[in-house]
């Protein structure tokens, strides 16, 4: 039983340090995926912002570019 409890560990052990730069890679995959998706966000919203005549939706519109910009810098 202790040979085969082992056995287990040590192939959960093997699983463990090939999936490690996988999920670096799916990370850094996701992080940059969600930073382009902000960019593109803050991209739309600024040519919006420029066609709209002074009203709540201007004013909405700003203060979502405005947290978006401060999350882009954050990072």
């Amino acid at each position: 039983m202790q040979t085969r409890l082992n056995k287990m560990t040590f192939k959960l052990h093997e699983q463990r340090e090939k999936l490690a730069p996988s999920l670096e890679l799916r990370r850094k995959y996701i992080e940059s995926a969600y930073l382009n998706q902000i960019r593109g966000e803050k991209e739309m919203i600024q040519s919006r912002i420029k066609r709209l005549s002074p009203g709540v939706r201007k004013v909405f519109l700003a203060s979502r570019l405005q947290k978006l910009n401060s999350e882009l810098n954050k990072r």
